[in-house]
Protein backbone atom coordinates (compact mmCIF):
# COMPACT_ATOMS: atom_id res chain seq x y z
CA UNK A 1 0.00 0.00 0.00
CA UNK A 2 1.50 3.33 -1.10
CA UNK A 3 0.91 6.43 0.90
CA UNK A 4 0.02 9.62 -0.96
CA UNK A 5 2.01 12.36 0.78
CA UNK A 6 1.79 16.06 -0.08
CA UNK A 7 4.06 18.46 1.86
CA UNK A 8 4.62 15.86 4.55
CA UNK A 9 0.93 15.18 5.05
CA UNK A 10 -0.73 11.89 4.12
CA UNK A 11 -3.85 12.69 2.13
CA UNK A 12 -4.71 9.21 0.82
CA UNK A 13 -3.45 5.75 -0.21
CA UNK A 14 -2.97 3.49 -3.24
CA UNK A 15 -3.67 -0.22 -2.84
CA UNK A 16 -2.80 -2.88 -5.39
CA UNK A 17 -5.34 -5.71 -5.30
CA UNK A 18 -5.78 -8.79 -7.46
CA UNK A 19 -8.50 -7.10 -9.54
CA UNK A 20 -6.79 -3.74 -9.87
CA UNK A 21 -5.59 -0.54 -8.21
CA UNK A 22 -7.66 1.22 -5.56
CA UNK A 23 -7.46 4.80 -4.24
CA UNK A 24 -8.77 6.38 -1.07
CA UNK A 25 -8.74 10.14 -0.21
CA UNK A 26 -9.26 11.39 3.35
CA UNK A 27 -12.06 13.93 3.64
CA UNK A 28 -10.45 15.82 6.52
CA UNK A 29 -7.31 16.43 4.43
CA UNK A 30 -8.87 17.18 1.06
CA UNK A 31 -9.62 20.85 1.75
CA UNK A 32 -5.99 21.50 2.65
CA UNK A 33 -4.85 20.85 -0.92
CA UNK A 34 -6.20 21.03 -4.46
CA UNK A 35 -6.54 18.36 -7.13
CA UNK A 36 -3.33 19.39 -8.90
CA UNK A 37 -1.36 18.51 -5.75
CA UNK A 38 -2.79 14.97 -5.92
CA UNK A 39 -2.17 14.70 -9.66
CA UNK A 40 1.46 15.79 -9.31
CA UNK A 41 2.01 13.31 -6.49
CA UNK A 42 0.66 10.42 -8.57
CA UNK A 43 2.85 11.31 -11.58
CA UNK A 44 5.82 11.90 -9.30
CA UNK A 45 5.46 8.27 -8.15
CA UNK A 46 6.05 7.28 -11.77
CA UNK A 47 2.46 6.34 -12.61
CA UNK A 48 1.99 7.24 -16.27
CA UNK A 49 -1.34 5.58 -17.14
CA UNK A 50 -3.60 7.12 -14.47
CA UNK A 51 -7.15 8.05 -15.49
CA UNK A 52 -7.33 11.43 -13.84
CA UNK A 53 -11.00 11.97 -14.64
CA UNK A 54 -11.87 9.02 -12.42
CA UNK A 55 -9.37 10.16 -9.80
CA UNK A 56 -10.89 13.65 -9.84
CA UNK A 57 -14.31 12.23 -8.94
CA UNK A 58 -12.82 10.27 -6.03
CA UNK A 59 -11.05 13.47 -4.93
CA UNK A 60 -14.29 15.42 -5.03
CA UNK A 61 -16.25 12.80 -3.04
CA UNK A 62 -13.41 12.20 -0.54
CA UNK A 63 -15.39 9.50 1.21
CA UNK A 64 -12.30 7.80 2.60
CA UNK A 65 -13.35 4.53 0.92
CA UNK A 66 -10.98 2.68 -1.41
CA UNK A 67 -12.33 2.86 -4.97
CA UNK A 68 -10.96 1.18 -8.07
CA UNK A 69 -9.19 3.54 -10.45
CA UNK A 70 -7.41 1.14 -12.85
CA UNK A 71 -6.77 -2.51 -13.67
CA UNK A 72 -3.06 -1.92 -13.15
CA UNK A 73 -0.56 0.94 -12.82
CA UNK A 74 2.02 1.39 -15.49
CA UNK A 75 5.21 2.85 -14.13
CA UNK A 76 7.64 5.06 -16.01
CA UNK A 77 10.01 3.05 -18.18
CA UNK A 78 13.60 4.16 -17.56
CA UNK A 79 14.50 3.10 -21.11
CA UNK A 80 12.82 6.32 -22.19
CA UNK A 81 15.48 8.38 -20.41
CA UNK A 82 17.69 8.45 -23.50
CA UNK A 83 14.86 10.07 -25.50
CA UNK A 84 13.76 12.61 -22.88
CA UNK A 85 16.14 15.27 -21.58
CA UNK A 86 15.10 18.06 -19.23
CA UNK A 87 17.35 21.02 -18.38
CA UNK A 88 16.80 24.19 -16.37
CA UNK A 89 18.11 27.71 -17.04
CA UNK A 90 20.68 29.15 -14.67
CA UNK A 91 18.16 31.70 -13.40
CA UNK A 92 15.63 28.88 -12.86
CA UNK A 93 13.03 30.85 -14.84
CA UNK A 94 12.80 28.42 -17.77
CA UNK A 95 12.88 24.66 -18.28
CA UNK A 96 13.83 23.06 -21.58
CA UNK A 97 12.78 19.79 -23.18
CA UNK A 98 14.78 17.85 -25.75
CA UNK A 99 13.11 14.83 -27.39
CA UNK A 100 14.38 12.02 -29.53
CA UNK A 101 12.26 9.67 -31.64
CA UNK A 102 11.90 6.38 -29.70
CA UNK A 103 12.72 3.14 -31.52
CA UNK A 104 11.28 -0.20 -30.59
CA UNK A 105 9.47 0.98 -27.46
CA UNK A 106 6.05 2.32 -26.76
CA UNK A 107 5.41 5.99 -27.51
CA UNK A 108 6.35 8.75 -25.08
CA UNK A 109 3.35 10.35 -23.31
CA UNK A 110 2.77 13.71 -21.68
CA UNK A 111 2.86 12.01 -18.29
CA UNK A 112 6.30 10.60 -19.13
CA UNK A 113 7.60 14.09 -19.75
CA UNK A 114 5.86 15.43 -16.64
CA UNK A 115 7.52 12.68 -14.60
CA UNK A 116 10.95 13.74 -15.86
CA UNK A 117 10.16 17.43 -15.23
CA UNK A 118 9.04 16.68 -11.66
CA UNK A 119 12.11 14.54 -11.18
CA UNK A 120 14.25 17.53 -12.19
CA UNK A 121 12.31 19.70 -9.72
CA UNK A 122 10.32 21.59 -12.37
CA UNK A 123 6.77 21.99 -11.09
CA UNK A 124 5.50 25.43 -12.07
CA UNK A 125 4.60 27.17 -15.30
CA UNK A 126 4.53 23.92 -17.30
CA UNK A 127 2.91 24.17 -20.74
CA UNK A 128 1.28 20.76 -21.10
CA UNK A 129 -0.42 21.70 -24.37
CA UNK A 130 2.93 22.49 -25.94
CA UNK A 131 4.37 19.20 -24.68
CA UNK A 132 1.40 17.33 -26.15
CA UNK A 133 1.90 19.09 -29.51
CA UNK A 134 5.61 18.34 -29.60
CA UNK A 135 4.95 14.66 -28.90
CA UNK A 136 2.24 14.44 -31.58
CA UNK A 137 4.54 16.06 -34.16
CA UNK A 138 6.86 13.06 -33.73
CA UNK A 139 9.95 15.07 -34.60
CA UNK A 140 13.16 15.49 -32.64
CA UNK A 141 13.09 18.52 -30.36
CA UNK A 142 16.06 20.56 -29.15
CA UNK A 143 15.65 22.58 -25.97
CA UNK A 144 12.06 23.69 -26.38
CA UNK A 145 10.88 25.94 -23.56
CA UNK A 146 8.15 23.93 -21.87
CA UNK A 147 8.01 25.71 -18.54
CA UNK A 148 8.33 29.34 -17.59
CA UNK A 149 8.50 30.96 -14.22
CA UNK A 150 6.83 34.23 -13.46
CA UNK A 151 9.09 37.21 -12.74
CA UNK A 152 8.20 39.16 -9.65
CA UNK A 153 6.50 42.52 -10.21
CA UNK A 154 7.71 45.12 -7.76
CA UNK A 155 5.08 47.36 -6.23
CA UNK A 156 4.43 50.86 -7.48
CA UNK A 157 5.32 53.70 -5.16
CA UNK A 158 2.46 55.86 -3.92
CA UNK A 159 1.84 58.89 -6.12
CA UNK A 160 0.43 62.28 -5.23
CA UNK A 161 -1.36 64.01 -8.08
CA UNK A 162 -1.68 67.73 -7.46
CA UNK A 163 -5.03 69.05 -8.69
CA UNK A 164 -3.95 72.67 -8.43
CA UNK A 165 -1.09 74.63 -9.94
CA UNK A 166 1.52 75.11 -7.20
CA UNK A 167 4.32 76.32 -9.44
CA UNK A 168 5.06 79.97 -8.78
CA UNK A 169 5.86 81.66 -12.06
CA UNK A 170 6.88 85.24 -12.59
CA UNK A 171 5.73 85.19 -16.20
CA UNK A 172 3.91 88.43 -17.07
CA UNK A 173 0.43 88.55 -18.56
CA UNK A 174 0.33 88.84 -22.35
CA UNK A 175 -2.65 90.92 -23.45
CA UNK A 176 -4.83 90.20 -26.49
CA UNK A 177 -3.10 92.94 -28.46
CA UNK A 178 0.28 91.31 -27.81
CA UNK A 179 1.48 93.83 -25.23
CA UNK A 180 3.00 92.54 -21.99
CA UNK A 181 1.63 93.49 -18.56
CA UNK A 182 4.51 93.09 -16.13
CA UNK A 183 2.31 94.06 -13.17
CA UNK A 184 -0.01 91.06 -13.47
CA UNK A 185 2.02 87.89 -12.99
CA UNK A 186 -0.47 85.91 -10.92
CA UNK A 187 1.79 84.62 -8.16
CA UNK A 188 -1.11 84.02 -5.78
CA UNK A 189 -2.91 80.69 -6.06
CA UNK A 190 -6.39 81.07 -4.59
CA UNK A 191 -8.59 78.07 -3.84
CA UNK A 192 -12.21 77.79 -2.71
CA UNK A 193 -13.51 76.12 0.42
CA UNK A 194 -13.80 72.33 -0.13
CA UNK A 195 -11.77 72.53 -3.34
CA UNK A 196 -9.88 69.35 -4.25
CA UNK A 197 -6.15 69.94 -3.85
CA UNK A 198 -4.51 66.54 -4.33
CA UNK A 199 -5.34 62.89 -4.98
CA UNK A 200 -3.25 59.98 -3.80
CA UNK A 201 -2.72 56.74 -5.68
CA UNK A 202 -1.75 54.26 -2.94
CA UNK A 203 1.39 52.17 -3.11
CA UNK A 204 0.88 48.63 -4.42
CA UNK A 205 2.32 45.51 -2.78
CA UNK A 206 3.54 44.09 -6.09
CA UNK A 207 3.02 40.58 -7.42
CA UNK A 208 4.78 37.47 -6.18
CA UNK A 209 6.79 35.67 -8.83
CA UNK A 210 8.03 32.09 -8.92
CA UNK A 211 10.71 29.98 -10.54
CA UNK A 212 9.95 26.80 -12.47
CA UNK A 213 11.06 24.93 -9.34
CA UNK A 214 8.31 26.67 -7.36
CA UNK A 215 10.51 29.05 -5.43
CA UNK A 216 8.62 32.20 -4.51
CA UNK A 217 10.09 35.50 -5.67
CA UNK A 218 8.92 38.11 -3.21
CA UNK A 219 8.38 41.58 -4.75
CA UNK A 220 9.61 44.88 -3.36
CA UNK A 221 6.49 46.61 -2.07
CA UNK A 222 5.92 50.19 -3.24
CA UNK A 223 6.94 52.94 -0.87
CA UNK A 224 4.22 55.00 0.69
CA UNK A 225 4.10 58.75 0.36
CA UNK A 226 2.13 60.67 2.95
CA UNK A 227 -0.53 63.09 1.86
CA UNK A 228 0.85 66.67 1.94
CA UNK A 229 -1.72 67.73 4.51
CA UNK A 230 -0.84 71.17 5.81
CA UNK A 231 -2.72 73.94 7.57
CA UNK A 232 -6.41 74.38 6.82
CA UNK A 233 -6.78 71.22 4.76
CA UNK A 234 -8.65 67.96 5.40
CA UNK A 235 -8.72 64.41 4.05
CA UNK A 236 -11.57 62.37 2.63
CA UNK A 237 -12.77 59.29 4.50
CA UNK A 238 -10.51 56.99 2.51
CA UNK A 239 -7.64 59.45 3.08
CA UNK A 240 -6.90 59.52 -0.64
CA UNK A 241 -8.21 63.02 -1.42
CA UNK A 242 -7.07 66.31 0.10
CA UNK A 243 -9.37 69.35 0.28
CA UNK A 244 -9.13 72.96 1.37
CA UNK A 245 -11.13 73.83 4.50
CA UNK A 246 -11.39 77.53 3.61
CA UNK A 247 -11.05 80.08 0.84
CA UNK A 248 -7.49 81.30 0.68
CA UNK A 249 -3.99 81.23 -0.71
CA UNK A 250 -2.58 77.75 -1.31
CA UNK A 251 1.17 77.21 -1.20
CA UNK A 252 3.61 74.31 -0.97
CA UNK A 253 6.10 74.49 1.86
CA UNK A 254 8.14 71.81 3.66
CA UNK A 255 6.51 69.13 1.49
CA UNK A 256 3.03 70.16 2.67
CA UNK A 257 0.12 71.99 1.06
CA UNK A 258 -1.09 74.86 3.21
CA UNK A 259 -4.09 77.12 2.77
CA UNK A 260 -4.16 80.44 4.56
CA UNK A 261 -6.65 83.25 4.45
CA UNK A 262 -3.71 85.57 5.10
CA UNK A 263 -1.38 86.21 2.18
CA UNK A 264 2.08 87.38 3.28
CA UNK A 265 4.34 89.35 0.96
CA UNK A 266 7.82 89.02 2.44
CA UNK A 267 9.20 92.08 0.66
CA UNK A 268 7.78 94.89 -1.45
CA UNK A 269 4.81 94.85 -3.77
CA UNK A 270 6.60 95.59 -7.01
CA UNK A 271 7.53 93.84 -10.26
CA UNK A 272 8.67 90.79 -8.28
CA UNK A 273 5.12 90.20 -7.01
CA UNK A 274 2.94 92.05 -9.48
CA UNK A 275 -0.47 93.37 -8.51
CA UNK A 276 -2.22 91.49 -5.72
CA UNK A 277 -5.85 90.43 -5.83
CA UNK A 278 -6.83 88.21 -2.91
CA UNK A 279 -10.04 87.29 -1.04
CA UNK A 280 -8.52 87.24 2.46
CA UNK A 281 -6.14 89.32 4.58
CA UNK A 282 -2.87 90.59 3.09
CA UNK A 283 0.27 91.38 5.10
CA UNK A 284 3.03 93.25 3.27
CA UNK A 285 6.37 93.30 5.08
CA UNK A 286 7.83 95.94 2.78
CA UNK A 287 6.46 98.85 0.73
CA UNK A 288 3.78 99.10 -1.93
CA UNK A 289 5.55 100.71 -4.84
CA UNK A 290 4.03 103.31 -7.15
CA UNK A 291 1.56 102.15 -9.82
CA UNK A 292 0.90 98.78 -8.19
CA UNK A 293 -2.43 97.58 -6.77
CA UNK A 294 -3.52 95.54 -3.77
CA UNK A 295 -7.19 94.51 -3.83
CA UNK A 296 -8.68 92.29 -1.15
CA UNK A 297 -11.88 91.43 0.66
CA UNK A 298 -10.03 91.22 3.98
CA UNK A 299 -7.64 93.45 5.92
CA UNK A 300 -4.44 94.96 4.52
CA UNK A 301 -1.43 95.57 6.75
CA UNK A 302 1.65 97.30 5.29
CA UNK A 303 4.79 97.44 7.44
CA UNK A 304 6.45 99.94 5.12
CA UNK A 305 5.06 102.83 3.09
CA UNK A 306 2.47 103.11 0.36
CA UNK A 307 3.64 105.16 -2.59
CA UNK A 308 1.41 106.31 -5.47
CA UNK A 309 -0.29 102.91 -5.44
CA UNK A 310 -3.85 101.67 -5.02
CA UNK A 311 -5.07 99.75 -1.96
CA UNK A 312 -8.67 98.54 -1.80
CA UNK A 313 -10.29 96.47 0.94
CA UNK A 314 -13.95 95.73 0.22
CA UNK A 315 -14.72 94.24 3.65
CA UNK A 316 -11.84 95.03 6.01
CA UNK A 317 -9.44 97.61 7.44
CA UNK A 318 -6.20 99.03 6.08
CA UNK A 319 -3.18 99.91 8.23
CA UNK A 320 0.06 101.41 6.91
CA UNK A 321 2.77 101.40 9.54
CA UNK A 322 5.09 103.95 7.91
CA UNK A 323 2.62 106.16 6.10
CA UNK A 324 1.05 106.93 2.73
CA UNK A 325 2.93 109.18 0.34
CA UNK A 326 1.87 109.70 -3.27
CA UNK A 327 3.90 111.47 -5.94
CA UNK A 328 3.82 115.22 -5.61
CA UNK A 329 1.00 116.69 -7.80
CA UNK A 330 1.31 114.03 -10.50
CA UNK A 331 -0.06 110.89 -8.85
CA UNK A 332 -1.72 110.36 -5.54
CA UNK A 333 -1.95 107.22 -3.49
CA UNK A 334 -5.46 105.79 -3.49
CA UNK A 335 -6.61 103.93 -0.37
CA UNK A 336 -10.17 102.63 0.02
CA UNK A 337 -11.44 100.51 2.91
CA UNK A 338 -14.87 99.33 3.93
CA UNK A 339 -13.64 99.57 7.52
CA UNK A 340 -11.03 101.92 9.00
CA UNK A 341 -7.76 103.31 7.63
CA UNK A 342 -4.75 103.87 9.90
CA UNK A 343 -1.40 105.31 8.86
CA UNK A 344 1.56 107.12 10.39
CA UNK A 345 0.86 109.95 7.95
CA UNK A 346 -1.04 110.65 4.72
CA UNK A 347 0.57 112.84 2.07
CA UNK A 348 -0.62 113.22 -1.53
CA UNK A 349 -3.28 110.60 -0.94
CA UNK A 350 -6.95 109.98 -1.66
CA UNK A 351 -8.37 107.99 1.24
CA UNK A 352 -11.91 106.72 1.73
CA UNK A 353 -13.05 104.71 4.76
CA UNK A 354 -16.38 103.18 5.71
CA UNK A 355 -15.46 103.86 9.34
CA UNK A 356 -12.55 105.90 10.78
CA UNK A 357 -9.41 107.45 9.35
CA UNK A 358 -6.62 107.85 11.91
CA UNK A 359 -3.10 109.17 11.41
CA UNK A 360 -0.23 109.26 13.85
CA UNK A 361 1.32 112.47 12.59
CA UNK A 362 -0.23 114.48 9.75
CA UNK A 363 -2.49 114.73 6.69
CA UNK A 364 -1.00 116.86 3.91
CA UNK A 365 -2.25 117.68 0.40
CA UNK A 366 -4.77 114.85 0.48
CA UNK A 367 -8.45 114.11 0.07
CA UNK A 368 -9.98 112.21 3.00
CA UNK A 369 -13.47 110.77 3.32
CA UNK A 370 -14.52 108.89 6.44
CA UNK A 371 -18.05 107.89 7.32
CA UNK A 372 -17.13 108.01 11.01
CA UNK A 373 -14.24 109.93 12.67
CA UNK A 374 -11.06 111.46 11.32
CA UNK A 375 -8.31 111.65 13.97
CA UNK A 376 -4.85 113.27 13.90
CA UNK A 377 -4.04 113.36 17.61
CA UNK A 378 -0.46 112.18 18.07
CA UNK A 379 2.91 113.73 17.27
CA UNK A 380 2.30 116.78 15.01
CA UNK A 381 -1.40 115.99 14.64
CA UNK A 382 -1.61 118.26 11.60
CA UNK A 383 -4.20 118.55 8.82
CA UNK A 384 -3.18 121.03 6.11
CA UNK A 385 -3.59 121.58 2.37
CA UNK A 386 -6.26 118.90 2.32
CA UNK A 387 -9.97 118.33 1.87
CA UNK A 388 -11.30 116.23 4.73
CA UNK A 389 -14.85 114.95 5.17
CA UNK A 390 -16.19 113.04 8.16
CA UNK A 391 -19.67 111.68 8.73
CA UNK A 392 -19.44 112.49 12.45
CA UNK A 393 -16.36 114.13 13.97
CA UNK A 394 -12.87 115.42 13.15
CA UNK A 395 -10.19 115.71 15.85
CA UNK A 396 -6.72 117.18 15.26
CA UNK A 397 -4.04 119.12 17.09
CA UNK A 398 -3.62 121.63 14.27
CA UNK A 399 -5.74 122.39 11.20
CA UNK A 400 -4.37 124.68 8.48
CA UNK A 401 -1.04 126.53 8.55
CA UNK A 402 0.48 129.93 8.90
CA UNK A 403 1.11 130.05 5.12
CA UNK A 404 -2.64 129.82 4.51
CA UNK A 405 -2.53 126.60 2.51
CA UNK A 406 -5.95 125.71 1.18
CA UNK A 407 -7.61 123.46 3.73
CA UNK A 408 -11.25 122.40 3.81
CA UNK A 409 -12.72 120.50 6.74
CA UNK A 410 -16.29 119.26 6.77
CA UNK A 411 -18.45 117.06 8.96
CA UNK A 412 -22.01 116.26 8.15
CA UNK A 413 -24.63 114.29 6.36
CA UNK A 414 -24.46 112.99 2.81
CA UNK A 415 -25.10 115.77 0.31
CA UNK A 416 -28.79 115.84 -0.53
CA UNK A 417 -28.28 115.66 -4.30
CA UNK A 418 -26.14 112.53 -3.88
CA UNK A 419 -28.85 110.92 -1.76
CA UNK A 420 -31.57 111.69 -4.27
CA UNK A 421 -29.44 110.40 -7.16
CA UNK A 422 -28.68 107.10 -5.41
CA UNK A 423 -32.30 106.68 -4.37
CA UNK A 424 -33.45 107.39 -7.91
CA UNK A 425 -31.01 104.85 -9.37
CA UNK A 426 -32.30 102.12 -7.06
CA UNK A 427 -35.92 102.95 -7.82
CA UNK A 428 -35.28 102.86 -11.58
CA UNK A 429 -33.41 99.55 -11.30
CA UNK A 430 -36.27 98.00 -9.33
CA UNK A 431 -38.83 99.34 -11.83
CA UNK A 432 -36.97 97.75 -14.77
CA UNK A 433 -36.71 94.43 -12.92
CA UNK A 434 -40.41 94.50 -12.05
CA UNK A 435 -41.37 95.10 -15.70
CA UNK A 436 -39.10 92.27 -16.87
CA UNK A 437 -40.60 89.98 -14.22
CA UNK A 438 -44.09 90.90 -15.42
CA UNK A 439 -43.27 89.97 -19.04
CA UNK A 440 -41.66 86.67 -18.04
CA UNK A 441 -44.63 85.66 -15.91
CA UNK A 442 -47.04 86.55 -18.72
CA UNK A 443 -45.15 84.17 -21.03
CA UNK A 444 -45.12 81.54 -18.26
CA UNK A 445 -48.92 81.73 -17.93
CA UNK A 446 -49.27 81.25 -21.69
CA UNK A 447 -47.02 78.17 -21.74
CA UNK A 448 -48.85 76.66 -18.74
CA UNK A 449 -52.18 77.12 -20.53
CA UNK A 450 -50.74 75.64 -23.75
CA UNK A 451 -49.41 72.62 -21.87
CA UNK A 452 -52.85 71.90 -20.40
CA UNK A 453 -54.63 72.13 -23.77
CA UNK A 454 -52.22 70.26 -26.04
CA UNK A 455 -52.39 66.42 -25.92
CA UNK A 456 -48.61 66.31 -26.42
CA UNK A 457 -46.49 69.25 -25.34
CA UNK A 458 -43.63 69.86 -27.87
CA UNK A 459 -40.11 69.24 -26.50
CA UNK A 460 -38.92 72.68 -27.58
CA UNK A 461 -41.75 74.27 -25.57
CA UNK A 462 -40.87 72.09 -22.58
CA UNK A 463 -37.30 73.35 -22.84
CA UNK A 464 -38.50 76.97 -23.12
CA UNK A 465 -40.67 76.46 -20.03
CA UNK A 466 -37.72 75.16 -18.00
CA UNK A 467 -35.51 78.06 -19.10
CA UNK A 468 -38.28 80.51 -18.28
CA UNK A 469 -38.64 79.16 -14.74
CA UNK A 470 -34.87 79.44 -14.27
CA UNK A 471 -34.89 83.07 -15.49
CA UNK A 472 -37.73 83.98 -13.14
CA UNK A 473 -35.86 82.39 -10.23
CA UNK A 474 -32.69 84.37 -11.02
CA UNK A 475 -34.65 87.58 -11.52
CA UNK A 476 -36.35 87.12 -8.14
CA UNK A 477 -32.94 86.85 -6.50
CA UNK A 478 -31.75 90.04 -8.23
CA UNK A 479 -34.90 91.86 -7.08
CA UNK A 480 -34.28 90.70 -3.52
CA UNK A 481 -30.71 92.00 -3.73
CA UNK A 482 -31.93 95.42 -4.93
CA UNK A 483 -34.51 95.56 -2.13
CA UNK A 484 -31.80 94.72 0.40
CA UNK A 485 -29.56 97.42 -1.05
CA UNK A 486 -32.40 99.93 -0.72
CA UNK A 487 -32.93 98.95 2.91
CA UNK A 488 -29.21 99.16 3.67
CA UNK A 489 -28.94 102.55 1.99
CA UNK A 490 -31.99 103.93 3.78
CA UNK A 491 -30.66 102.72 7.14
CA UNK A 492 -27.33 104.34 6.43
CA UNK A 493 -28.97 107.55 5.31
CA UNK A 494 -31.04 107.80 8.50
CA UNK A 495 -27.93 107.12 10.59
CA UNK A 496 -26.12 109.97 8.88
CA UNK A 497 -28.73 112.42 10.09
CA UNK A 498 -28.73 111.07 13.65
CA UNK A 499 -25.08 111.86 14.48
CA UNK A 500 -23.68 114.75 16.49
CA UNK A 501 -21.19 116.56 14.28
CA UNK A 502 -18.28 118.56 15.65
CA UNK A 503 -14.73 119.54 14.82
CA UNK A 504 -12.15 119.61 17.64
CA UNK A 505 -8.82 121.42 17.42
CA UNK A 506 -6.45 120.86 20.34
CA UNK A 507 -3.82 123.49 19.46
CA UNK A 508 -4.21 125.84 16.47
CA UNK A 509 -6.97 126.41 13.94
CA UNK A 510 -5.35 128.75 11.41
CA UNK A 511 -7.03 131.51 9.39
CA UNK A 512 -8.19 130.66 5.87
CA UNK A 513 -9.43 127.17 6.76
CA UNK A 514 -12.94 126.40 5.46
CA UNK A 515 -15.06 124.72 8.14
CA UNK A 516 -18.27 122.98 7.10
CA UNK A 517 -20.99 121.35 9.16
CA UNK A 518 -23.78 119.84 7.07
CA UNK A 519 -24.57 122.53 4.45
CA UNK A 520 -23.21 125.46 6.50
CA UNK A 521 -19.68 126.68 5.69
CA UNK A 522 -17.55 129.22 7.55
CA UNK A 523 -14.10 130.55 6.77
CA UNK A 524 -11.79 130.96 9.75
CA UNK A 525 -10.81 134.63 9.99
CA UNK A 526 -8.48 134.62 12.96
CA UNK A 527 -6.32 132.06 14.75
CA UNK A 528 -8.30 129.89 17.13
CA UNK A 529 -6.86 127.93 20.09
CA UNK A 530 -8.23 124.74 21.59
CA UNK A 531 -11.72 125.10 20.15
CA UNK A 532 -14.67 123.04 19.12
CA UNK A 533 -16.71 123.97 16.06
CA UNK A 534 -20.39 123.06 16.16
CA UNK A 535 -23.65 124.08 14.52
CA UNK A 536 -25.99 126.34 16.49
CA UNK A 537 -29.11 127.85 14.93
CA UNK A 538 -27.75 127.10 11.47
CA UNK A 539 -24.44 128.88 12.18
CA UNK A 540 -21.01 127.49 12.96
CA UNK A 541 -19.77 128.59 16.37
CA UNK A 542 -16.34 128.15 18.00
CA UNK A 543 -16.20 127.24 21.66
CA UNK A 544 -13.30 126.79 24.04
CA UNK A 545 -13.02 123.16 25.24
CA UNK A 546 -11.00 121.23 27.77
CA UNK A 547 -8.17 118.98 26.66
CA UNK A 548 -10.09 115.94 27.82
CA UNK A 549 -13.16 116.84 25.74
CA UNK A 550 -11.04 117.70 22.72
CA UNK A 551 -9.12 114.42 22.89
CA UNK A 552 -12.41 112.60 23.15
CA UNK A 553 -10.99 109.32 24.45
CA UNK A 554 -9.75 110.10 27.97
CA UNK A 555 -6.38 108.47 27.29
CA UNK A 556 -4.26 111.39 28.42
CA UNK A 557 -2.81 111.91 24.95
CA UNK A 558 -3.14 115.67 25.36
CA UNK A 559 -0.32 115.87 27.95
CA UNK A 560 2.18 117.25 25.41
CA UNK A 561 -0.33 119.98 24.48
CA UNK A 562 -0.73 120.90 28.10
CA UNK A 563 3.03 121.34 28.43
CA UNK A 564 3.12 123.58 25.33
CA UNK A 565 0.45 125.85 26.74
CA UNK A 566 2.19 126.11 30.08
CA UNK A 567 5.30 127.27 28.22
CA UNK A 568 3.32 129.98 26.43
CA UNK A 569 1.84 131.27 29.63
Amino acid sequence: MDEIVVTDQEIGKFEQREDGVYLSVYREKRDLFDFEDLRKEIIRKGVVNADFEVIRKIWQDASGESLKIADYFERYDTLKDKYIEVSVADNVMEAYLSLGVPEGIAEITVNDVLYKLYERGVECGIDEKLIDKLLKDGQPVRKAVVARGKPRVDGQDAKIDMKIDIEKSSQPLINEDGTVDFKNINLIKVVDKDQLLAVKTPATPGEVGFTVTNKKLEPRPGEDEPMPRGKNTYLSEDELSLYSSLIGNVFYEDHLLHVENVYVVRGNVDYSTGNISYPGDVIINGDVKADFQVHTEGNIFVRGTVEAAELVSTSGNIEVKKGIIGTQKEKKAKVVADGSVKALFIQEGVVSAGKDVEVGSYILNSVIHAESEVRAMRDRGLIAGSTVFSGSCIRAKTIGSMSDTKTSIKVGKIIKDEVNLKHQDLEEEFSVLAEEDKLLRKRLDFLDLLKKRLPKFPPEKEKELALLLEKIKKLEQIKNDVVQEQEDFNAKFVDQFGKERRIYVLQNLWPGVLIGINEVVRKVEGRQRRVMAELEENQIEFKRVSLKDAAGDGTGQATDIEEDEEGEE
